[in-house]
């Protein structure tokens, strides 16, 4: 579909400071906090710049198929 501007990208985000995030135990979030890199959650402000990249002309025009993962270093098993 790229050929009619359709590129077809996703932001796949690890855990990020959210409402959704709060709702989980402390000692879960301990524990996941310890095993990134980063040694913290993400915040929805350091993701926002990614789907605007993606949207933008001509900076997200090259990205065609992709999974980008703002994680602050998760990975899954």
């Amino acid at each position: 579909m790229a050929e009619r501007g359709v590129l077809v990208n996703a932001i796949a985000p690890g855990p990020i400071d959210t409402p959704m995030v709060a709702g989980l135990t402390a000692d879960w979030k301990a524990a996941k906090q310890a095993e990134l890199p980063l040694g913290r959650f993400g915040r929805p402000e350091e993701v926002a710049p990614t789907a605007v990249l993606l949207a933008s002309d001509p900076g997200g025009n090259l990205y065609v198929g992709q999974t980008l993962g703002p994680n602050s270093g998760d990975v899954m098993p």
